[in-house]
């Protein structure tokens, strides 16, 4: 039973990470994400680290280096004390979104040098210390993957199914979860020191929603489960805390990477090493966590509140950053898990009116207001380029309904507008990762003022003073964050809260009064600073965390968000100086959940003494470095009757796909080498692959070489809610037929029958198939354009709300011993349903084949979309429509134990139509009269109608606790007949995309 238990295990999680590892099943490479051609680029080799940077980057770059060789055998300690091989760190400094990678598949790490905003996100950290600690974890943990029957794998396929294999042996939440760890002992502000963190994981657990296991770590659409970040850190955290062990993780993960293929090895290593499986583990830390929570909360005085905004249900949703306008209408932007960002206007009782929806955010953990106007940040994106973003500053009036630009290709994180309209304050961080608070016109976007930074500190959530004359902003260095306020007119700089690692963040100036949001206690609040006296005060007292203060224009109310089990409400509470707690009187409740681990690892200071050395800078080669093997061996097809076996490469800066192989196609029984080149590093990609082998049908057999060159230019043009995308591409092929073979007959491709002359004589004729060429070559030409333009999605959107797509296809031959051609146009529209989270969508699609009395006509694979139920005519111009309404039945969280999770089930509507025009031409086989073997003889023409329509149910399931979703399902329809398809009712089975 053991060894069928095995068998099976690894036939599924080999299947499975082939399928979801191997993209090079694709004939055309992916877009990759790279850089423009003109930047140079440089490297700082260490012992441990090739650091790969651009132009203009080599100050930071050489920070980077001393850091990274620093904390290398630190970081490695607790999980083998093994430091990894030489590790390539490619610098984007290109990219305004604050975010790092690790990968295989080309092995490297990827470090985006802008800080962010939030300051929930950063603590008291610097950012590219914090993601040096954080990344260089994940470098570990890939290293220990290299091992047992995964190192075997290692050296069979290479690292892609190195990675495959090793994030099926262990769960998401361990893989990020060990990094939190690790980030939360070593920096002095991880993300496991910062109450944010877990306020949803906390109030979900103390408000009675103890989810089991598998929704937890599967997540949900009926109710907001916080992320594996979330779940993973408090369970590595609380195995660590109660074995006592540092390298517990080791231990556990080591054995589960060793056996990858056995399902759930990762719970079993958990067995071995704790006592426990992974669900009793779970319910230790859930139990152990409710009780520190519940500690934490005895005996708290909460503050009385009046809720602005009133729900009507109890899904998840948040109300951010409220902001009083002058007519004293309260704006914020909502989000939830049924609900897109959206900035709304909270009405007199409480009801909303949906005002904006703003494109893709770059959420500063703030918004900005005066008057009747609000700005914030959003992303702009390079059209081409998709390592190089903007981050622009926009402004809404809620009078007028204007929505302005204000900045273009700009690199503005955080914005204020002064009190009197005419001025943003902002912050700038260049390419060269140099930081400044800045001031900027209102109108138009220019820069106004610069203020001085030499020991280049990063800023955070600049605001205005309520008079306009200074600014106060986060201010963080190697010292911790400091509240600090500039002097508009002079630049002055004058401290109002000295630098440490107290997590600050969100700070208010209002006439004398620096309010500001703080963990203090142990749950974030708002504090209060008189700058007259410097004395500090408690402003709230919540049970789950209080942020975001705004003043009422006339002074009377402080405006916040409380969380809440159902998400974030806006409150207010009168301004009284009487109301507030001295700062004596509070109680410290922080719960140092990750105490007991900083004294396991005893590097809590490690970042205090990094070293300065200075390491030669050389030149890094784009060309040298083009060829970078990765994976190898054989790997599945998503169509799962190809098998293929290759060697892969792909570049670290991502400009060059190369792949080399063989390809067989276990249907036919044959098979052909291929040899392929993605080039990416200009302008238009170029993409050329080279086919030679075999191919059979059950009537024939022939030999084929096929060379195929194109160029594409793919184009991202989202400036708004709608995700926009724009690519051309065309492409020249030659096919080559040698060697044809009839395996009935020896006259090559032909479908005989009898046709009748006249009463009393019959005649052999032929039609030809068009699957197949005889001897010769087929060149062709294929132009496509596409376009798609689909508004951001909520977590239970089905589709997009709005949205438009379509696809031109023009191929044609342009030499050779065959004519041919195909016009195909296809495209869809989206828009809502009855109700929320519903979806109406239409798609449609024409095609035009080329069809004449001729030998040589070639027919080209159809191009559209076929009405349910059907199979197309080989030969045929086509026009179909279909309609469909899609919805969620039942949010379904349903488990059946670990085998099976069901998160959805939803039902799609749909009446297709079609419309099809079909001539077959039939030629001479034998003589008659005058008329010899291949004459023209006649043709048909013959028009077919095609009417289906059911309903599609499908499941969307998780399968042995694998995070990627799977859409599986049936579809009942009924079709009626035509000229080649019998009519009636049918059931087909659905299986649908993969959902990560």
């Amino acid at each position: 039973m053991i060894h069928l238990q095995r068998a099976r295990g690894f036939f599924f999680v080999v299947l499975a990470s082939f399928l979801l590892f191997s993209e090079h099943a694709n004939a055309q490479s992916q877009v990759l994400e790279n850089n423009p051609s003109d930047i140079r680029w440089h490297q700082i080799n260490t012992p441990s680290f090739r650091v790969i940077f651009p132009d203009g980057f080599e100050s930071e770059a050489q920070k980077m280096a001393n850091t990274l060789e620093h904390i290398s055998a630190p970081v490695s300690k607790s999980l083998g004390g093994e430091k990894p091989r030489k590790l390539s760190i490619v610098v984007q400094n290109q990219n305004t979104i604050s975010n790092g990678f690790v990968t295989l598949g080309p092995r490297r790490s990827e470090f985006q040098t802008t800080p962010p905003q939030d300051y929930n996100f950063l603590g008291t950290n610097n950012w590219l210390e914090l993601l040096a600690v954080h990344e260089y974890r994940h470098v570990v943990q890939f290293n220990q993957s290299r091992t047992g029957w995964n190192k075997l794998f290692f050296y069979l396929f290479g690292q892609n199914t190195q990675a495959g294999m090793a994030f099926t042996a262990a769960p998401p939440w361990f893989w990020e979860g060990d990094a939190t760890v690790t980030e939360t002992v070593i920096t002095p502000s991880g993300r496991g020191r910062i109450p944010s963190f877990d306020r949803i994981f906390r109030a979900n657990l103390l408000e009675g929603k103890r989810y089991d296991y598998n929704k937890q770590h599967l997540r949900s659409y009926k109710d907001f489960v916080p992320d594996h970040y979330v779940l993973g850190y408090h369970m590595v955290a609380n195995i660590r805390r109660r074995t006592g062990q540092e390298e517990i993780m080791d231990k556990v993960t080591r054995s589960a990477w060793s056996w990858p293929f056995i399902p759930f090895t990762f719970s079993n290593s958990l067995k071995k090493h704790t006592g426990e499986f992974i669900v009793p583990n779970y319910e230790i830390m859930m139990t152990d966590m409710k009780m520190n929570w519940e500690k934490q909360l005895e005996g708290l005085e909460l503050t009385d509140f009046d809720v602005i905004n009133k729900r009507t249900n109890n899904i998840f949703t948040d109300y951010h950053y409220p902001r009083v306008l002058d007519d004293g209408t309260v704006v914020a932007l909502k989000s939830g898990i049924a609900d897109i960002q959206q900035f709304v206007k909270i009405n007199a009782d409480g009801s909303l009116t949906n005002d904006l929806i703003p494109g893709i955010m770059n959420d500063a953990g703030m918004l900005s207001s005066a008057g009747s106007k609000i700005v914030w940040n959003e992303f702009h994106f390079d059209p081409r380029w998709r390592a190089r973003n903007y981050s622009v500053i926009k402004m809404y009036d809620f009078k007028t309904g204007e929505q302005k630009v204000i900045t273009e290709k700009t690199r503005y994180a955080a914005a204020d507008i002064s009190p009197d309209e005419t001025q943003i304050a902002t912050v700038l961080n260049t390419a060269r990762n140099n930081n400044f608070l800045v001031i900027i016109d209102a109108n138009n976007g220019t820069e106004q003022k610069r203020f001085d930074n030499s020991d280049n500190a990063q800023y955070g959530m600049p605001r205005w003073a309520n008079d306009g004359k200074s600014i106060v902003v986060l201010k963080t260095n190697s010292q911790g964050k400091a509240v600090v306020r500039y002097d508009v007119v002079s630049g002055k700089e004058t401290e109002l809260v000295p630098p440490g690692h107290e997590n600050i963040g969100h700070p208010l100036l209002y006439k004398g009064l620096l309010f500001y949001n703080s963990p203090y206690n142990g749950i974030d609040n708002i504090y209060v600073k008189n700058l007259e006296t410097n004395e500090v005060y408690q402003v709230t007292s919540s049970k789950y965390g209080a942020y975001n203060p705004a003043i009422s224009p006339d002074g009377q109310y402080i405006y916040y968000n409380e969380h809440t089990v159902n998400g974030l409400d806006i409150v207010r509470v009168a301004l009284q100086e009487g109301r507030w707690k001295s700062m004596a009187t509070v109680e410290d409740r922080n719960l140092r959940y990750y105490q007991p681990l900083v004294e396991q690892e005893q590097h809590d200071d490690l970042l205090q003494n990094i070293p300065d050395k200075e390491y030669s800078v050389k030149k890094y080669s784009k060309l040298g470095n083009m060829i970078n093997i990765h994976s190898w061996g054989p790997f599945a097809t998503t169509d799962l009757i190809r098998a293929q076996a290759g060697i892969f490469s792909r570049d670290v800066l991502s400009n060059t796909d190369v792949s080399l192989g063989y390809v067989y196609d276990i249907e036919e029984e044959s098979g052909f080498a291929s040899a392929g080149v993605s080039f990416q590093a200009w302008y238009p990609i170029t993409d050329v692959e080279y086919q030679l082998g075999n191919r059979s049908t059950s009537s024939y057999k022939w030999d084929e070489s096929t060379v195929l060159a194109g160029v594409r230019v793919p184009l991202v043009l989202t400036r708004s809610k709608y995700f926009r995308e724009l690519t051309f591409s065309n492409q020249i092929g030659l096919r080559q037929v040698t060697n044809f073979q009839d395996r009935s007959r020896n006259d090559g491709r032909r479908i005989e029958t009898r046709q009748r002359i006249n009463d009393s004589t019959t005649v052999d004729v032929f039609f030809l198939d068009v699957n197949d060429l005889d001897n010769g070559n087929l060149v062709f030409n294929q132009f496509g354009i596409t376009f798609s333009n689909l508004m951001k999605q909520s977590t239970r959107d089905i589709n997009s709300r709005f949205g438009q797509f379509v696809t031109f296809q023009r191929t044609n031959t342009i030499g050779g011993d065959f004519t041919g051609a195909i016009t195909a146009v296809r495209g869809g529209l989206f828009f809502p349903g009855l109700s929320k989270n519903h979806s109406f969508f239409l798609r449609g699609g024409y095609q035009s084949k080329k069809t004449d009395a001729r030998l040589d006509i070639y027919s080209f694979r159809n191009a559209i979309f076929k009405p349910r139920g059907y199979s197309f005519p080989e030969e045929n111009n086509f026009t179909t429509v279909q309609f469909n309404y899609a919805l969620p039945l039942w949010h379904a969280d349903l488990s059946f134990g670990p085998v099976l999770n069901i998160k959805r089930i939803k039902a799609n509507v749909f009446y297709d139509l079609g419309w099809d025009n079909v001539i077959q031409n039939a030629f001479f086989a034998e003589s008659f009269g005058d008329r010899r073997p291949g004459d023209f003889f006649g043709s048909a023409d013959i028009d077919s109608n095609y009417v289906s329509y059911g309903v599609e149910l499908t499941f969307d399931v998780n399968i042995l606790r694998f995070i990627p979703e799977i859409e599986l399902g049936a579809r009942i329809l009924n079709r009626e007949a035509n000229a080649w398809n019998n009519g009636g009712p049918s059931i087909e089975l659905i299986l649908g995309g993969v959902n990560f």
